[in-house]
Formats: structure tokens, sequence, C-alpha cells
């Protein structure tokens, strides 16, 4: 006898094998993204020295050539491009793929949880700045000046968790591997771009864009994470 319960069994959504696969490696990669992030806040907390060697190592690598006046072509260029890593921009990025999500995908799921896990990110990146205290590089003010800690850059935690979530949703999309390489060159490039310029405009050490670049893309795996491992079927 047949049981009464074995049509609703049938028509449950299931993650497909090839789904499955990426959850597993979203929760493996974040997980070593999170592990190295640890361990850099903890170098950065405790004033090692390697971080102030690889600092500015990497400083002059970045600034090799002589760093022309705030109204000069190329620094205005490059204030440009760093516009698109500023929190409100990305706030509002996300606010309007969560809308896309919610009433032409129908997903509100998806939608709000895209723009929960961007919010909640940066929100968390002010309160690790508050307690890592880590002041400002002594070339801020010389091109542009920002105000507040320095570890981790908040333009860093901004791309690279918005434009992470977005390579993340285009890597588990049903796409061709070609156009998931190809957006995946595109937006790490984007984003390390973003990282480059904080540095090149001496607002941070290349160790906080990287701490920034480490939790953003550990928050943006983990949190697709969530939704595909948990929450992909609920609407």
């Amino acid at each position: 006898m047949g049981s009464p319960y074995k049509h609703l069994v049938s028509n449950t959504p299931r993650v497909s094998p090839v789904m499955r696969r990426w959850v597993g490696f979203m929760w493996l990669l974040g997980g070593v993204l999170w592990v190295l992030f640890a361990i850099e806040v903890f170098c950065v907390k405790t004033h090692q020295e390697w971080i102030g060697r690889l600092d500015q190592m990497l400083i002059t690598w970045a600034r090799a050539y002589p760093i022309p006046s705030a109204e000069s072509g190329y620094v205005q260029l490059i204030s440009v491009v760093t516009f698109f890593a500023k929190s409100k921009f990305t706030l509002t990025l996300s606010a309007l793929v969560g809308l896309f999500y919610i009433f032409v995908k129908k997903n509100k799921v998806l939608g709000l949880g895209f723009f929960l896990s961007i919010m909640l990110g940066e929100s968390a990146l002010k309160a690790l700045k508050l307690w890592v205290a880590r002041p400002r590089p002594s070339t801020n003010g010389e091109v542009a000046l920002a105000h507040g800690f320095s570890y981790p850059s908040g333009h860093a935690l901004a791309a690279s968790l918005f434009y992470g979530s977005l390579l993340v949703l285009i890597c588990m999309g049903s796409g061709s591997a070609r156009t998931k390489w190809t957006w995946g060159l595109i937006l790490l490039s984007w984003i390390w771009l973003m990282m480059y310029t904080r540095v090149y405009l001496g607002v941070h050490y290349p160790s906080d864009v990287l701490g920034g670049f480490l939790m953003g893309m550990a928050w943006a795996c983990w949190s697709m994470g969530v939704y595909v491992g948990w929450l992909k079927n609920a609407r």
C-alpha cells in the first residue's frame, strides 16, 4: 500500500546535483576566505611587523610614479572609479537588484536576502573598524581625504560584497561556462581596480583593501550558500 504522502514528496523541489556541488564549493571557499581574513585581522590588531613591511612594499609599487595633483586628469579618473565602490552607491544598487528579483522574477526571498546581505555586511564592517581602530596612513590627504579608521577598507568591502554577490549569482545561474568565466574576469578585475584606487589615493594601506576584499567575498559566498542551500524553495 502506497504512502498517502507520496505525491507530496515527488512534487517537492530539490536542488540539482550540480547546484549542490556549487553550494559546497561556496561554503568551502567562503570558509577559507574567513580564515585568511581572521588571520589578517589578528596581525593588524597586534601590529605584526610583516604587515607593515608588506604594506610599504605594495605602496611603493602602487605609487611608483610621482603622484600628480588632485586636479590632474588621472586622479579625477581614479576618483570616478572609486565612486562605484561607495557604500551608498552599492546599497542603492543592491536595493534595485532586490526589487528586480521581487517584482520581475517573483522571488521575494532572494530579493530581500540579497539586499539584507549587503546591508548587514556593511554594518558589520563599521563595527569592526571601531574595534581594530587602525589610523589612516600618513599619505591620507595628499590627493584625497578620507575620514574614520582605516581597517578594513569600506570601499573594498562594498565592492567585493556587492559585485562579488553578483558574480556568485551569475556562477550559480544557467548561463554557459564561457559567459560565467567572462563575467567572472570582468567583475574581479573591476573589484581589484577599485581596491587599487584606494591605495593610489593614499587613503588606505594595501592590507586594508585586502581585508575588505576577504571579508566581502567570504560574506558573499556564505550568504548565497545559505540561500541556495536552505532558502531557494521558499517564496
